[in-house]
């Protein structure tokens, strides 16, 4: 963890002089983990996953209804991909040893990832933000040309919005994600060996017991369909079209908007990705309380934040995709502090 402290320290060393001392203190007091907040929240994650594929089950032959299914399969495994994100901070559990092994178990692995891989380029990611060389982030948004979004809304959602719903982007994805989980560099052996076994004894024991095509309709279908657009929409938001900021404030936004289209596109406060950069080490669930302290800030509320992914409601606050386009400029989310 110490990597990761200083990793934290280097992302806003040049941030935290310019806030308030008070708002800083109670921000601290927010960072305490804890050995039993996440285990509800894994726990609810994987009752929705059970209670889709029951759902399915009991209208079995209904396409509408595993249609819905999947989607909310596929929510789940972006709220695995965010309670990764968590353990790659230290943040899902207090204890180091939970932290890793029951991410490992619950979040990570099922969804082919390394803890190790997606920590080293996370940290990377936050090291090096905006970075076109050094960040791992800003080098796949090259890959798509979110990098430099097109400022024409039409053009935009036909090539960022439109385009991933044809699942072209996916191949690129799932390589990115795949290779690292079959090998990936500064990684321990033991942990390559238990996570290519934890997949090999599911996939066994779904053929010894006959339900490899239900591996496949409800874990495999969604994660290659569903995942990936969700994955797509959420990492664009993060940062597209501010990577020219010049400090945390200017490279990052917030999202807000309809509550219930937020736990879908961002499970587990994902939405709140600026205070996440800002402060690294708080927890998720204590995201919306860091938000009320941040907003005594005006540097903070001058920062950008959206209201709806593709339409605001708001005059002057930016929708994301209205934000992207035009480059993070003329949101005035001030407006809405007492609403927020």
């Amino acid at each position: 963890m110490a990597t990761s402290k200083k990793v934290i320290v280097e992302s806003v060393k040049n941030e935290i002089p310019r806030l308030n001392k008070e708002t800083i203190q109670s921000l601290s007091a927010l960072r305490k983990t804890s050995n039993y907040r996440n285990v509800v929240y894994l726990l609810f994650d994987w009752s929705l996953i059970i209670g889709g594929i029951c759902l399915s089950k009991i209208f079995a032959n209904n396409i509408i209804v595993y249609l819905i299914s999947i989607f909310i399969i596929g929510s789940r495994q972006r709220a695995f991909d965010n309670l990764t994100h968590e353990a790659s901070h230290g943040n899902l559990f207090k204890n180091k040893t939970l932290n890793n092994i029951l991410s490992s178990l619950l979040s990570t692995f099922p969804i082919f990832t390394s803890l190790t891989a997606y920590r080293n380029s996370h940290l990377d990611h936050h090291r090096y933000l905006s970075d076109r060389e050094k960040d791992p982030d800003t080098k796949r948004y090259k890959l798509f040309g979110l990098d430099k979004p097109p400022k024409n809304k039409i053009i935009f959602i036909l090539l960022h919005v439109i385009r991933p719903l044809t699942l072209l982007h996916v191949p690129r994805y799932i390589y990115g994600t795949i290779s690292s989980f079959l090998y990936s560099k500064n990684t321990p052996i033991s942990e390559q060996v238990f996570r290519i076994g934890y997949w090999i004894l599911i996939i066994t024991l779904s053929i010894n017991f006959g339900v490899w095509k239900d591996l496949v309709l409800f874990w495999i279908v969604p994660y290659i369909t569903v995942l990936q657009v969700i994955r797509y929409y959420a990492e664009m938001s993060e940062h597209a079209g501010l990577i020219q900021g010049d400090n945390q404030f200017k490279k990052t936004r917030n999202v807000f908007g309809n509550k219930l289209f937020l736990k879908f596109m961002y499970p587990h406060h994902d939405h709140y990705h600026l205070i996440h950069h800002l402060f690294p080490n708080i927890p998720h669930y204590n995201l919306p309380k860091a938000h009320k302290i941040l907003m005594r800030e005006s540097l903070y509320c001058e920062a950008t934040h959206c209201f709806g992914y593709f339409y605001s409601p708001y005059k002057g606050v930016n929708s994301v995709i209205d934000d992207i386009c035009k480059h993070g400029k003329k949101s005035h989310f001030f407006a809405l502090k007492g609403e927020i």
